[in-house]
């Protein structure tokens, strides 16, 4: 059987299983459309992309949203491209959870910062005058009832002043050939969002140091083992080893906006702009 790469982005997760609680419910949803305005509806799914590497690295991640006007009215579609966020709410109208549309830019093989050719919807994980958005990916067999093996979590990283947003490791053009240069793109991505802050740039420079220390990228490689041996733990003491792939994404999720927000409060600790 094929196999498929399906990106699986943890809040719309949520939401169609929060969707999902009582029989021919949806959420309430809030669009916020290309033109600024608002449209309230109920959520009812979304599409994706369904390809091959390479090509599916080429797409955007959503391709239209499904939402209904009231519960028993037809299923209406809307294009991603004409919506720029969209935020779900329960039945008493408090704010669940929500994604956001990223402009995306990458960093070449020159250093040079060029415009990627799609966008993706990212729920936000940090919010600071750096914000990280980011989610999990999964490869999967068939469709998405089959199993899915969690592949890798993907983070987006943007200075709240800024309209696009770049990714500290950029999976769409990493290859055997080039893996060594991610650390040194990641370090580029920051120095852009960092907005030449010249203390946070001293740090970053300490940190590029680190990263090639062997004793640290040691260290590294035992906690990404931990987190591992204490998902697969995690899965069999609650009785769902078949739900072990998600539960490591979600430790994978939160292991790396941990390593992610650190060097973030570092540039809020050290620069005004």
């Amino acid at each position: 059987m094929t196999k498929k790469l399906l990106i699986a982005i943890s809040v719309i997760t949520s939401i169609t299983t929060f969707s999902q609680k009582k029989e021919n419910t949806y959420p309430k949803a809030e669009f916020t459309l290309e033109n600024g305005s608002k449209m309230s509806a109920l959520f009812v799914a979304y599409t994706y992309p369904n390809g091959s590497y390479p090509s599916f690295f080429d797409k955007d991640d959503i391709y239209s949203f499904e939402y209904k006007t009231a519960p028993e009215a037809k299923t209406e579609k809307i294009g991603a491209k004409e919506v720029k966020a969209m935020k779900i709410y329960d039945e008493n109208g408090d704010f669940v959870n929500g994604i956001e549309r990223l402009d995306l830019k990458a960093i070449n093989s020159n250093g040079e910062l060029v415009d990627k050719r799609k966008r993706s919807f990212q729920p936000l994980l940090y919010d600071g005058k750096i914000q990280i958005f980011g989610s999990n990916m999964f490869m999967c067999q068939g469709n998405l009832k089959a199993a899915c093996t969690y592949v890798y979590s993907m983070f987006y990283i943007r200075n709240s002043k800024d309209d696009f947003a770049i990714m500290p490791v950029d999976y769409d053009r990493i290859n055997l050939f080039n893996f060594g240069s991610a650390e040194e793109k990641m370090i580029g991505a920051f120095r852009i969002v960092g907005k030449n802050c010249e203390n946070f740039n001293q740090y970053l420079s300490f940190l590029e140091k680190k990263l090639e220390d062997k004793e640290f990228r040691k260290k590294f490689k035992e906690e990404y083992k931990k987190v591992r041996t204490d998902s697969f733990e995690e899965a069999k003491s609650t009785g769902k080893k078949g739900n072990f792939q998600n539960i490591l994404g979600e430790n994978m999720l939160r292991y790396y906006l941990n390593f992610y927000s650190g060097i973030v409060k570092e540039y809020e600790k050290n620069c005004s702009n």
